[in-house]
């Protein structure tokens, strides 16, 4: 295709990336909080402390090699989105920092920023420069900036980075994609060719339920719900007599009832039992690909819901409470005792031990379908991912800066993790510092990883065990077995002990059953009926859970859906992954 094609594409580009840029940047910044901990909690120390050593055995000749070392100076221009608080120690900055200096003196690469935006203009700024031709040398893309992905290879305006990737991918980084079986890399290869490196979305952030354990003891049931029965029978003996003076019943959020992935307060593990996957991209029982949130088992979901919230199971007002933290402070205010939600909600529960001692939390992957599976959306593989211009001459530099930064981060590189440490120190913003933003090398099994280390070290003493442990990780299970020896409130041991004791331990078990998307990123039509579309989805499943509709007005909301720009986004899906 010709330059002129992008002219005329340009206008509907700008319109996706800012419709899409404000709802997916919120979901960013919710899993980058997540991600942010998980960062911090994975500076991996494994096994790959071999890249270090081969990285000083390079010659200045071998360039297509990991560490490769340029004999002069390689200069390469990139772009980044701008951090409120990038907090680099005293006497760094974006362009002169720890880690551009080690990149400099390991690799002989200068990193050049042709510009710095804020997350809302980012992909308005690409989407002009892609029009005038001017796009730095590499750049980093998020999903929200898809369809700038497709018009770029569209143009064939990105490197192939095949050669690159094959020569100068990491140890490390190669392990850490073949955790994914280089799932996250797939969206980007088409005809042979790879145009992204994306980094790895890790996995195991999907809800569980969450239950006030001395709550359901004093109920006199001793074991926690696994079936839709159970937590029927748990959320009745509560109604019937409330656990505190302000017991409102099952926490629930009025935008979530379908959340999708890891959405705090969605009723989706109900949704689940029944064999649908809300807000999902999914090939049904057919093989025809679908999005979960109109699948015919819906209804039955939605059916148990407006007959728990008929029975006054589930909170009254939970349709009201929209107030930023309302919802949260039911739970740390002892208003409920069960809600669902990912591993990570301990964090969120912090308050519940110092406004109530006697509480005690437990999780459980429940409820069970009728084979006795737990049902869970799992996550798109493929975070964020770095491109390089066509006629840059060194491709193979995206793949250098990557080894490198981690090199540091993770600290398989000790002289380089010296120089990092008193950024770390200061809270840096990482993915401000890295040239390569926000791509992530992580494991996509570090969550349940890192309850390896907690569980050896609570029930067996030892720790040890986990295939990536770094100090910080093991000062999570030493805070763990804090709390589980002594039931110490002090610094994080509680939370600990909740997250990566209790929950991470359970999200990769026997019974857990991961629906994969087929699809995570954004089509042509999107930006134009999606919105909408999320509305009617929304307003609909309120009104049948509230019982101001039927459960049968989900039949005609699917109609409505697909005619109204959904049979639309669902073909362009198809035509995407065949």
């Amino acid at each position: 295709m010709k330059m002129k094609k992008v002219f005329a594409l340009l206008l509907a580009v700008l319109f996706v990336v800012t419709a899409f840029t404000a709802c997916n940047e919120t979901s960013s910044q919710e899993s980058s909080g997540t991600d942010s901990k998980s960062q911090a909690d994975s500076s991996s120390e494994s096994s790959k402390e071999v890249e270090s050593s081969e990285a000083s055995t390079q010659t200045e000749g071998d360039i297509m090699t990991p560490y490769g070392k340029y004999p002069e100076p390689v200069q390469v221009s990139t772009a980044k989105r701008a951090s409120s608080s990038p907090n680099f120690a005293a006497g760094d900055s974006l362009e002169d920092n720890a880690m551009s200096r080690f990149i400099k003196d390991r690799l002989n690469i200068e990193i050049v920023y042709d510009w710095t935006v804020d997350t809302q203009e980012y992909g308005n700024k690409l989407s002009l420069m892609l029009a005038s031709n001017s796009l730095p040398d590499m750049f980093t893309l998020s999903s929200a900036e898809y369809l700038i992905y497709r018009q770029l290879v569209d143009n064939g305006m990105l490197a192939d980075l095949t050669e690159a990737y094959e020569k100068c991918g990491g140890d490390y980084m190669k392990e850490v994609f073949a955790s994914y079986d280089e799932e996250n890399l797939a969206p980007f290869r088409q005809d042979g060719a790879l145009y992204a490196i994306a980094g790895g979305n890790f996995g195991y952030q999907h809800s569980l339920l969450w239950i006030r354990q001395d709550w359901m003891e004093k109920a006199g049931i001793t074991e926690a719900p696994k079936t839709l029965e159970d937590m029927e029978a748990l959320l009745t003996a509560w109604k019937n007599n409330p656990p505190s003076d302000e017991y409102v019943g099952m926490a629930m959020s009025s935008t979530n009832i379908g959340g999708g992935y890891g959405a705090s307060y969605s009723a989706d593990p109900i949704f689940q039992v029944f064999g649908a996957t809300p807000k999902t991209w999914i090939k049904d029982k057919n093989g025809e690909v679908i999005y979960g949130s109109v699948a015919p088992e819906m209804k039955e979901g939605l059916a148990v819901l407006a007959d728990w919230y008929q029975k006054g199971l589930i909170d009254t007002q939970f349709a009201t409470r929209t107030a930023t933290g309302a919802t949260d402070a039911l739970f740390t205010g002892s208003q409920t005792g069960m809600a669902f939600a990912p591993w990570w909600y301990c964090y969120t529960l912090a308050d519940l031990p110092h406004n109530d001692p006697d509480a005690k939390m437990t999780v459980v992957n429940a409820p069970l379908d009728a084979s006795g599976k737990f049902n869970t959306a799992a996550a798109n593989p493929a975070g964020q991912y770095v491109v390089v211009r066509k006629d840059y001459e060194h491709p193979e530099v995206a793949l250098k800066l990557l080894n490198a930064e981690f090199d540091m981060y993770r600290g398989f590189d000790e002289e380089g993790a010296e120089l990092i440490k008193p950024n770390l120190a200061t809270g840096v913003d990482w993915e401000y510092m890295f040239p390569t933003g926000g791509v992530n090398l992580e494991y996509n099994t570090i969550i349940p990883d890192v309850a390896l280390l907690a569980r050896n070290y609570v029930d067996e003493g030892r720790l040890e065990g986990a295939p990536t442990a770094t100090e910080y990780d093991k000062s999570t299970a030493i805070g763990a077995k804090a709390y589980a020896d002594t039931g110490t409130l002090d610094d994080l041991a509680w939370v600990h002990y909740h997250g990566r004791y209790l929950a991470s331990s359970i999200v990769d078990a026997p019974e857990v059953n991961l629906v994969k998307p087929v699809f995570s990123f954004v089509t042509d039509s999107m930006s134009d009926l999606k919105p909408n579309l999320d509305t009617l989805e929304q307003t609909t499943f309120l009104k049948i859970v509230m019982g101001e509709l039927p459960v049968d007005a989900f039949d005609q909301f699917v109609t409505d859906w697909y005619a109204q720009g959904g049979q639309t986004m669902t073909d362009e899906v198809k035509a995407i992954v065949g």
